[in-house]
């Protein structure tokens, strides 16, 4: 291909991730309501302080939770794009580990979701006195649980890195299990 067509192509690529981004949230923008009082639920219940904030922080659950389940497809489209530059086998190896690292991901951010954000609100919360009193703004705290699910996802991935870093000569087994207790 030439460098117009792989721009062509890029550009293409890079529109239908945006337009199937735009659709997920738009759908997901019914059900961020919902989503927010689900997320609500370890602290008892959240507060605006400014007009907007309601709003916004609707827009962003749904942006995130439209971007989870959007993806999927997104990853094939920076696959599909970069796949004519790879090899045979890079092309094996990437289709391998791109459906694990969602499903890692996602595995992360569950256990951030269903275990440590409501363990995490319950110490947290009860750190509060009768004279300091909780009270949780919605979009602070919609940001706290994304950034968090967001950082279990991330960290979810380690195995990935670490099969990646011994395949490529940088760790091995050995000297990874050498170093386990630390």
């Amino acid at each position: 291909m030439t460098l117009v067509e792989h721009l062509t192509e890029l550009r293409r690529r890079l529109i239908f991730s945006l337009l199937t981004l735009l659709v997920a949230t738009l759908v997901l923008w019914a059900w961020s309501g919902d989503i927010l009082s689900w997320l609500a639920r370890p602290v008892g219940g959240l507060v605006f302080l400014a007009p907007t904030e309601a709003f916004l922080t609707r827009l962003k659950i749904a942006f995130f939770a439209g971007l989870f389940l959007a993806l999927p497809v997104l990853l094939y489209q920076a696959w599909a794009f970069t796949a004519c530059a790879m090899g045979t086998d890079m092309r094996r190896i990437v289709l391998l580990i791109l459906p694990l690292s969602y499903l890692l991901f996602m595995a992360g951010a569950a256990l951030c979701l269903f275990v440590v954000v409501p363990a995490a609100m319950r110490f947290l919360l009860g750190l509060g006195t009768e004279n300091v009193r909780p009270m949780m703004a919605a979009g602070s705290y919609a940001e706290f649980v994304g950034m968090l699910a967001a950082a279990f996802g991330a960290v979810f991935q380690i195995p990935l890195v670490l099969v990646f870093l011994n395949r490529a000569g940088v760790v091995s087994r050995s000297s990874l299990r050498e170093r386990r207790p630390y």
